[in-house]
């Protein structure tokens, strides 16, 4: 038995991407054996570093014509997945396969019939992408057989679920901030920094909003996309202040990370975020309120100018905040807890 998690290719850095690779380690460290599946041959994340087992789906014109043939002459025969790099030729119904949520309705019955499915959900808000508004069309990842469980990042994530299908095996697994990387730095100069990734429309309002009215002469203004991880990190380690502009968010990695390096984060949670954001050492700002998010950042440059230091404690508490809720050990511990379960569920299946 080996995990597959079926992976996006992106050159460019994405949260859920690293989370996926992070998977395949904790379990191949913890005796588990998976692997990160990409569909173009020789592809790997190289926006952070990373020795993850890959193997690549094989999806020529024959192996398509195969499986075709196999799903039209024996409707109950398992379609096993060809693949290369791996110890073995194809994913098989003695192994499972993880799918991201965003591969729409048909996802469980897309990818290899018969084989058991485990469905990674990063952001529930995408959960109905390509869905209908047809009533009557209840076709769903979540109701299928071959689906043994579903994997969700967050309590927001996983509220949603639950509220939407009561009886769905849902497993919460915690996100990790890695402690080296986002490391907290008292030292900050006067910058506030954001993600342009997301929401760049309030992003504008926000800035200008300020910028006209004289509340940023003295500060940077560092907005960043697609950086490499170790640039990101500094970003964040230098600046006094993050501007959260993320809507929606399954969790909201940015936000957590300027967090851990001692940011003070203003902004939308996005939902996933609410976890995290603590009026006690953040200011969130209710979604779409342009005025009162302008108007914070500026009270908090104000009072920064006036007196640094109790601005400067809320950096310090959210670093300690982050660092001690989403630990890499305690990520770990989630993640196997879960899959010990699916894994207990799976053999359960060849037993019966």
């Amino acid at each position: 038995m080996t995990i597959y998690y079926l992976c996006p290719e992106h050159s460019t850095p994405v949260g859920g991407v690293r989370v996926i690779y992070q998977h395949v380690d904790v379990l191949n460290r913890n005796g588990i054996p998976a692997y990160v599946v990409h569909k173009t041959k020789g592809f790997r994340v190289n926006w952070f570093e990373n020795q993850t087992p890959i193997v690549y789906w094989r999806d020529t014109f024959l192996d398509r014509l195969i499986a075709k043939y196999k799903r039209r002459s024996a409707p109950n025969r398992v379609v096993e997945l060809p693949i290369k790099g791996g110890q073995r030729s194809i994913i098989s119904a003695s192994d499972i396969l993880v799918i991201p949520e965003m591969y729409g309705p048909d996802l469980a019955a897309a990818y290899g019939r018969g084989i058991k499915k485990v469905i990674l959900n990063q952001n529930c808000y995408l959960t109905f992408n390509g869905y209908s508004f047809n009533k009557d069309r209840l076709i769903s990842p979540y109701h299928h057989k071959d689906a043994l469980a579903t994997l969700v990042n967050s309590e927001d994530g996983a509220l949603y679920l639950k509220h939407t299908f009561p009886n769905l095996p849902l497993y919460r697994f915690r996100l990790s901030i890695d402690p080296k990387r986002f490391k907290f730095q008292a030292t900050k100069k006067k910058q506030l920094c954001f993600s342009r990734i997301k929401n760049q429309a309030d992003a504008m309002q926000v800035i200008n909003i300020l910028k006209f009215r004289g509340a940023l002469h003295d500060f940077d203004i560092v907005p960043f996309i697609n950086l490499p991880q170790s640039e990101v990190a500094q970003i964040y380690q230098d600046s006094l202040l993050f501007l959260s502009f993320g809507y929606p968010e399954g969790f909201g990695l940015p936000a957590a990370e300027a967090m851990a390096s001692g940011c003070v984060v203003i902004g939308f949670h996005g939902g996933g975020g609410k976890e995290f954001f603590n009026p006690e050492f953040s200011y969130p700002i209710e979604q779409g309120d342009i005025l009162s998010f302008a108007k914070t950042v500026e009270e908090i440059i104000h009072s920064y100018n006036q007196n640094p230091e109790p601005i400067l404690e809320k950096g310090r508490r959210a670093a300690s905040y982050i660092h001690d809720t989403y630990s890499p050990e305690l990520e770990e511990q989630e993640i196997l807890a879960a899959w010990r379960s699916i894994l207990e569920k799976f053999n359960s299946c060849f037993s019966i």
